[in-house]
């Protein structure tokens, strides 16, 4: 799956939980931001991916350790991005109860990257390290434009569903 479509899927999935949440605007928009960030933090293993070429001091120790889709795309990396991002606001100072949206959507924008690269044939280690591969009984994403249309409509229902929580 491309950057884009994790993105645009990053996006559906965080103003869906807003929705389901009844968050305010602003709690809504900040668990946006999360859902942004988050969908793009798995592929920080791949020092040639989005992220990866801007963060390469943490990439490539990473793809080195563990090589792509390995513990980064697992429900152990989901904890540890809740965790870790609750340590991090709580240790500058953030209160963590207005933040929490933000945290939030980090572990919902990670969570729809590992579904999205479910839906691949490549699957992911989703019980790292448990080196079993899961994926899709139907593989959505091996013809060439059905990412392309996923992704345009991805970011439709986004702003569909958040014209509808504003």
């Amino acid at each position: 799956m491309m950057v884009a479509t994790h993105v645009a899927f990053g996006a559906f999935c965080a103003v869906s939980a807003a929705l389901i949440l009844h968050l305010p605007a602003m709690m809504a928009l900040l668990l946006l931001a999360g859902g942004l960030a988050g969908s793009l933090l798995p592929d920080l293993d791949h020092p040639k991916s989005w992220l990866g070429r801007r963060i390469p001091f943490l990439s490539r120790p990473i793809a080195y350790l563990f090589g792509h889709r390995g513990i980064t795309h697992s429900l152990l990396a989901v904890v540890g991005v809740f965790y870790a991002s609750a340590a991090c606001l709580h240790g500058w100072g953030v209160q963590l109860g207005h933040a929490m949206p933000l945290v939030l959507g980090l572990c919902v924008g990670y969570a729809s990257h590992l579904v999205g690269d479910w839906l691949t044939p490549a699957g992911i280690p989703l019980l790292w390290p448990i080196r079993i591969r899961f994926r899709a009984p139907l593989m959505l994403l091996r013809p060439r434009m059905a990412e392309p249309v996923m992704t345009v409509l991805l970011w439709f229902g986004a702003g569909f569903l958040m014209s509808r929580a504003l």
